[in-house]
């Protein structure tokens, strides 16, 4: 044999030898079960990352490829290193497809649960040994999972950065199933009224449902290659979208099949748990491969720990103005929205009785669901910042409208209906989805939970302002504020084109925002988890 062929043999035989050495880097792992068990949800793919954070500047820039000496995957202090021409294993179809149904029963929870209770308290309202249903008592009921929501995902945020996401996942499953059996077995006492009970119950609900957004959306986004990332937090998130319709459906049902006026609401509530009830047994997953090697091995003190997520918040304080904020005002307009949605469509002249509703509710739930598709689609053809700017601009234009010629519509009742609900097709294809993912993909490794939650936090803060505020609007034309049937309804049509001109108008404060304090700029930790080249069939390389 020449000494050429010879040199050739020894250079491939090298070149093995350096790709199964990567190979067994990337799955050398000390998962929690052996990596030959592992299932699809889990199957993890990994490469270890390095040292430091990102500069300021490299945080905001817009150019993809910015990176430094000693970036988060390639610095001296990584144990594997992953060439250039080595891409780490692409995401399998059925890996992508498990992490998004077992994350996104979080989020079909999250809506069921939030937009049932509306119906679910007319339901209770016809049974007379549960005590008069009061407008405070029927706010409160709609409120407290709102803020039982709030509290879970900054509790729960925090906890996905100090103690690991894994934990967290499961945790919140247990109190989503938790909450909504204790709603479905309320009974009427003395001391402690149905309705008081509900409103606990759908708090400790509120909690965990809450949980799931910094916990699901980061557990996605951490076992997402780069050019699969957008399009998996988009999907788990349209399993909101799923939520609503299955809760228009379930309701429709129970209403036209269900005499027992006791029964009827119970069995529309319990249907809201069944989905995660199936998920939490899929949800013991081994703790992510990023926040394995770039927090609990950098940082096993929890102490230290503690003090490095709030840093890191703190030096992203300026990212999280922006998310936080461009969430609070998406929320009052979604929220605000949609809490009298049954108000709007039984005021145009639609029947108002309880099969009435849920017809009225399906038909607006199947117009909306197009957005979550759309979303899904093309959120990495236009990318995020720019499908929360087209969702902003789409609903103020849409709100303007209907605030203008709301007299025209309301004698048009189809038309009416369909531009109401268009207002929602806009708000899934857009900030509704765009507000979710970014904050999943632009903070640190070390804080991107408790970042996410904040956000999030922040968005239904702006639910409970934006229902409260427009509930006054809606009826301050009202003799003290009350709008009963026997009130003209001009005056509840005053209040009602007032909210669509404030609507509009905080949509404009919504795409001013997004325009001057919101980036999509993915973080260098999350490159780690990825090829570093797109596939020839990713929007990312038909884009360049």
């Amino acid at each position: 044999m020449s000494p050429v062929a010879e040199d050739e043999q020894a250079s491939i035989k090298n070149s093995k030898e350096d790709a199964n050495t990567n190979a067994v880097a990337i799955h050398d792992l000390d998962y929690d079960v052996p990596p030959e068990e592992l299932t699809p949800i889990s199957a993890i793919y990994y490469v270890s990352p390095g040292g430091r954070g990102l500069s300021e500047k490299e945080f905001f820039s817009s150019d993809p490829d910015a990176s430094s000496d000693d970036d988060e995957c390639t610095g001296q202090n990584s144990p594997s290193v992953l060439k250039e021409n080595v891409s780490a294993p692409p995401e399998r179809f059925s890996q992508r497809l498990a992490t998004i149904l077992v994350a996104g029963a979080g989020f079909l929870a999250d809506s069921y649960d939030l937009f049932v209770i509306n119906i679910v308290l007319i339901m209770m309202k016809q049974n007379e040994s549960y005590g008069p249903l009061t407008p405070d008592v029927q706010t409160q009921c709609s409120f407290m999972a709102i803020i039982g929501a709030a509290v879970g995902q900054l509790l729960f945020g925090f906890l996905g950065d100090q103690y690991g996401r894994r934990r967290m996942f499961l945790l919140t499953a247990i109190l989503t199933i938790l909450g909504n059996i204790l709603q479905a077995s309320a009974q009427p006492r003395e001391r402690l009224g149905i309705y008081q009970q509900m409103m606990l119950f759908r708090f400790i609900m509120g909690i965990g449902v809450g949980g799931e957004y910094p916990t699901a959306s980061i557990i996605t986004s951490e076992n997402s290659s780069n050019w699969t990332r957008g399009r998996n937090l988009a999907a788990v998130f349209s399993m909101q979208g799923v939520g609503r319709l299955l809760c228009a459906v379930i309701l429709l049902i129970c209403a036209h099949t269900i005499e027992d006026t006791n029964i009827q609401w119970r069995v529309a509530v319990i249907v809201g748990a069944l989905p995660m009830m199936i998920a939490v047994f899929y949800r013991w997953l081994p703790e992510t491969a990023i926040f394995r090697e770039q927090v609990q091995a950098r940082y096993p003190n929890m102490r230290e720990r503690f003090k490095v997520i709030w840093r890191t918040v703190w030096e992203n304080r300026r990212a999280l103005t922006g998310t936080a904020g461009s969430w609070f005002i998406l929320d009052m307009l979604f929220y605000g929205n949609s809490l009298f949605s049954a108000d709007v469509t039984a005021r145009i002249g639609l029947e108002d009785s309880i099969r009435g509703l849920t017809v009225q509710n399906l038909i607006i739930q199947s117009m909306a669901m197009p957005g979550y598709i759309l979303a899904v689609l093309f959120i990495d053809y236009i990318g995020k910042k720019r499908l929360q700017l087209i969702g902003f601009f789409g609903e103020g234009v849409i709100f303007a409208v209907m605030a203008v010629f709301h007299s025209r519509l309301k004698r048009t009742p189809q038309v009416f209906l369909v531009m109401y609900a268009l207002t929602f097709l806009f708000d899934n294809f857009g900030a509704n989805t765009s507000t979710f993912v970014i904050p999943a993909v632009i903070y640190p490794t070390e804080a991107r939970s408790t970042c996410h939650g904040i956000s999030a936090a922040f968005g239904k803060a702006g639910a409970v302002v934006g229902a409260s505020v427009f509930l006054n609007i809606v009826t301050m034309h009202c003799p003290n504020h009350v709008c009963s049937e026997d009130v003209d309804s001009a005056l509840v049509d005053r209040g009602i084109k007032t909210v669509f001109y404030w609507c509009a108008m905080l949509s404009l404060v919504g795409f001013l925002w997004t325009c001057v304090l919101v980036h999509d700029k993915r973080h260098r930790s999350l490159d780690c988890n990825g090829p570093l080249q797109a596939p020839a069939t990713s929007p990312e390389y038909q884009m360049t």
